[in-house]
């Protein structure tokens, strides 16, 4: 099952909780961004970032298996 990361800018203020509590280090961010980024094939779906944003910058989807035909 794969997941997907996403920031909602305009709720982000760059404070760096969602990298603090995300243990599948699937968040980078240094002190030269201004915003977090996801590492792509990384995020397991656990929601913590989810959870532990203030902002309510951050939504996490499944991404739908891909179907060959």
């Amino acid at each position: 099952m794969e997941w997907n990361w996403q920031l909602i800018v305009e709720n982000c203020t760059g404070c760096g909780i969602c990298r603090d509590v995300c243990e599948q280090r699937a968040i980078k961010m240094s002190r030269k961004m201004a915003y977090p980024e996801p590492i792509e094939g990384k995020c397991n779906g656990c929601f913590d970032c989810v959870r532990e944003c203030p902002f309510e910058a951050i939504s996490v989807l499944q991404i739908a298996a891909k179907v060959e035909v």
